[in-house]
């Protein structure tokens, strides 16, 4: 296995700061009760799976700055659908 280039580590990181962001919206709106809690537990799961891939994928920088940002807009979208 390569060292990994630097470009690989930042694009890393930044999925990694995207997934963090997710769950402080996910909580935040949890806590807020803005949306149902099935809503909540789906994203719960999603993000966990996610994070799980990318932790084990992450060299793949364009897969997973792609899913990252692909959850927060399903994240964005779907909470804006079952917002009470």
């Amino acid at each position: 296995m390569s060292e990994p280039s630097p470009r690989q580590v930042l694009y890393a990181l930044v999925a990694g700061g995207f997934l963090i962001v997710i769950l402080a919206l996910v909580i935040g709106a949890a806590v807020s009760s803005i949306v149902p809690t099935w809503w909540t537990i789906v994203m719960v799961v999603c993000l966990g799976a996610l994070s799980a891939w990318c932790v084990f994928n992450w060299r793949k920088t364009v897969v997973v700055l792609l899913g990252a940002i692909g959850l927060f807009l399903v994240w964005t979208i779907g909470t804006l659908i079952v917002a009470t």
